[in-house]
């Protein structure tokens, strides 16, 4: 199985661009992030939702006692006002910075381990300091399937 075939293009997200256009991005492409890209063009982290959504709307606290919630958390509830405001706001400040790239010579098996042990469905491609997108987990299953 080549990378390359299961590479998802994606833009990339740059300083001052706001989070509304960064998860417009992302949904666009159906992954869960995308790469952040320094003024000189280099890879500089990753943009992604769930670290957006964690770090704007979701204490650690009720993070670290999640399973003792229950269903309905209503005390929690995040108001649309919030939401709104969050959406406006630079994605500069959620970006995670250590991230780890992949080349299309990358091995799928060590694509999987990576994501293992790294605790992600998706990784960046990065060739020749270019930035050509994104490979899922879920991509890669899917091109199981149609092996078949």
């Amino acid at each position: 199985m080549k990378l390359q075939e299961i590479v998802i293009p994606t833009g990339v997200a740059r300083p001052g661009m706001k989070v509304r256009e960064g998860f417009a991005e992302c949904l666009r492409c159906g992954v869960p992030g995308i790469a952040y890209m320094d003024d000189s063009g280099q890879v500089a982290g990753i943009f992604s939702i769930r670290e957006t959504l964690r770090r704007a709307c979701v204490p650690d606290i009720m993070v670290n006692y999640a399973d003792l919630l229950g269903n309905a958390p209503s005390c929690m509830e995040i108001p649309e006002e919030h939401m709104r405001h969050l959406l406006e706001m630079p994605l500069d400040g959620f970006v995670k910075k250590r991230h780890v790239d992949i080349s299309l010579e990358t091995e799928m098996p060590t694509v999987v381990a990576l994501m293992e042990k790294y605790s992600t469905n998706y990784l960046l491609v990065v060739e020749d300091d270019r930035y050509l997108g994104v490979v899922t987990i879920w991509a890669v299953a899917q091109r199981m399937l149609d092996l078949t």
